[in-house]
């Protein structure tokens, strides 16, 4: 008679520790079938980290999650700047710093015309004490009132002597 044979030929198989079903290209053995914890691929780039694999989604984390060799790429990066007094009002006199989410101490904005005060910025009512609290470059603008001179000592004062001033000088 003839006998029939049946040849295996051994295939590689991969490590996949993390259980993504991506495995580690520099953990592998040859066997007819796949060992437990193995896989036929070997593409994992991160075998420690089931997230991080060629069928993730790139997020923003400095991490390349995709195994595409590039990080955040395809992510929307923005301008924040410092925001020391926490005003939600950035630093005009800042530098940006480049992200895909906001830092914490930073904010979109950089209107700030002095972040180290949280009293003082573009949403600050303007009060009357020789500072531009509302940073618009006017000081004490809108609550100064007009007094006049009153040489005489009358208590009526002379229309030709105008001062504004928050309080009668």
């Amino acid at each position: 008679g003839t006998a029939e044979v049946t040849v295996n030929t051994a295939t590689t198989w991969y490590a996949d520790a993390d259980g993504d079903s991506y495995g580690n290209a520099l953990v592998s053995v040859q066997a007819c079938v796949a060992p437990v914890g193995y896989v036929a691929d070997a593409t994992d780039c991160d075998d420690t980290n089931g997230a991080i694999n060629p069928g993730a989604t790139e997020v923003c984390n400095s991490i390349d999650d995709d195994c595409d060799g590039q990080t955040d790429e395809g992510l929307t990066f923005s301008n924040y700047y410092v925001d020391a007094d926490n005003d939600s009002y950035g630093d005009a006199g800042s530098l940006p710093t480049v992200a895909c989410a906001q830092p914490v101490g930073y904010v979109l904005d950089n209107t700030d015309c002095n972040d180290g005060n949280g009293a003082i910025n573009p949403g600050a009512t303007e009060v009357c004490d020789l500072v531009d609290n509302d940073c618009d470059g006017l000081t004490d603008e809108g609550v100064q009132s007009t007094f006049y001179a009153d040489a005489d000592g009358d208590n009526y004062g002379d229309l030709n002597a105008p001062i504004a001033a928050c309080s009668a000088p």
